[in-house]
């Protein structure tokens, strides 16, 4: 949930994991992938970006300035971070395991 409201965030996290898949070349059949861009606003979608792809550019001002129709608190962004890095360590888990089976 967002703040005091119990506003449910479901499909804005399964939105989050989507998209770092997406940026990893990791594709589904059964995912609406419009849905990102209705729910994941462009500065979040860069801050996405740059802690999946290029975590060393990441700096304090991106993870402060990435807007949200919903206000998201600071902890509530620290849940996405870990999020983010979850996604991405499945990502990577995927293709190694993929490297490992066509050896």
């Amino acid at each position: 949930s967002v703040g005091k409201e119990n506003i449910y965030t479901s499909k804005t996290r399964s939105s989050v994991w989507s998209y770092v898949h997406r940026l990893w070349g990791i594709y589904y059949y059964n995912v609406d992938y419009s849905m990102i861009s209705e729910l994941l606003p462009p500065g979040f979608r860069d801050y996405i970006f740059c802690t999946t792809c290029v975590p060393e550019q990441l700096k304090e001002d991106i993870f402060n300035n990435w807007e949200s129709k919903r206000g998201f608190t600071h902890s509530e962004k620290v849940h996405f971070c870990l999020i983010i890095m979850e996604a991405r360590f499945q990502a990577e888990y995927c293709f190694a395991l993929k490297a490992l089976s066509s050896y």
